[in-house]
């Protein structure tokens, strides 16, 4: 007989007999540490596959985008293309012919008589009174031109087209200076084409230099912007002199500026009709074909 107590046998034999299945299976799980996935197993591999690819989708699409953007850059640069300017109206431009401007005459009945005729044999529709006052102060026929165009609206706001200029009504400006202002046709048409900046330097009486568009004014077409109105007039220069040949084969020097282009006709040197404004409002209204052009060459710089 065992010295061992009854009731402690017993919780021994319960605990050898209960579920030795169940016991056998947690011994032999002990005794196995889980599997670690392999790095190179079919899971890690699909997985690793599936990043890349969408890596390289990204990076494709990325180039691309990049590659179209300098595309459109390069057209653009050229002439080819016109890319939208966000934040401002575009206005419709029409290509340009340069030709001899012969200071107009005005109409023996006045610019308001509908009935006249320019010297051409066209009507000369009459001058809207609203830009009457605006015309004479700007300079009349000499400086812009005679009306080629009843007013009319251009992208909601009213206009008045003119041989060499066009005004225009901004009646968030009214009772100010600002109300009736001539058109930026020398932007407008000079559009997409690039011209070569002239190199900072010093004003003079004879030469100056306008830092907001990087060019220079002197000469002739500097006295003439000076007296006939200047910035309100013209606007800043926006490339140097230059030549441009017109089709009948003679070139003539020209500069443009924000409102207008300037042109110096020797066959009129002493005379008024020296320099003139050239006719951007007609060229521009009429759809008239481009002269071919010379590049400018940078204003040479004054030495100290």
């Amino acid at each position: 007989m065992s010295d061992r107590d009854p009731a402690e046998r017993r919780r021994e034999y319960v605990s050898r007999s209960r579920n030795p299945l169940a016991a056998a299976r947690r011994a032999r799980d002990a005794e196995q540490p889980a599997e670690a996935e392999p790095p190179g197993s079919a899971r890690g591999v699909e997985r690793s596959v599936q990043v890349n690819q969408a890596l390289r989708v990204g990076l494709l699409l990325l180039v691309g985008l990049i590659s179209l953007l300098v595309l459109a850059l390069l057209l653009n640069s050229r002439g080819l293309i016109r890319l939208p300017r966000f934040g401002a109206a575009t206005v419709p431009t029409r290509p340009l012919l340069l030709a001899p401007t012969p200071v107009a005459t005005p109409p023996a009945g006045g610019l308001n008589a509908p009935a006249e005729r320019a010297a051409d044999g066209a009507s000369v529709p009459p001058i809207a009174p609203r830009f009457a006052a605006a015309y004479e102060a700007h300079g009349g026929v000499p400086i812009l031109g005679l009306p080629i165009a009843a007013a009319e609206l251009m992208d909601g706001r009213e206009v008045q087209w003119f041989e060499r200029a066009r005004l225009e009504y901004w009646p968030e400006f009214a009772g100010t200076a600002y109300e009736v202002q001539l058109g930026l046709l020398g932007v407008e048409y000079t559009q997409g084409r690039q011209f070569a900046r002239q190199q900072p330097f010093v004003s003079t009486p004879e030469l100056r230099y306008f830092s907001e568009t990087g060019h220079g004014l002197g000469g002739v077409f500097l006295g003439f912007w000076e007296r006939n109105g200047g910035l309100a007039t013209f606007g800043l220069p926006i490339s140097e002199e230059f030549d441009e040949v017109m089709p009948d084969g003679h070139a003539y020097r020209v500069q443009y500026f924000e409102r207008a282009r300037l042109e110096y006709h020797p066959e009129f040197a002493g005379t008024p009709a020296e320099v003139q404004p050239g006719l951007l409002g007609s060229a521009l209204y009429r759809n008239e074909p481009r002269p071919t052009t010379v590049q400018p060459v940078p204003t040479p710089v004054p030495l100290p």
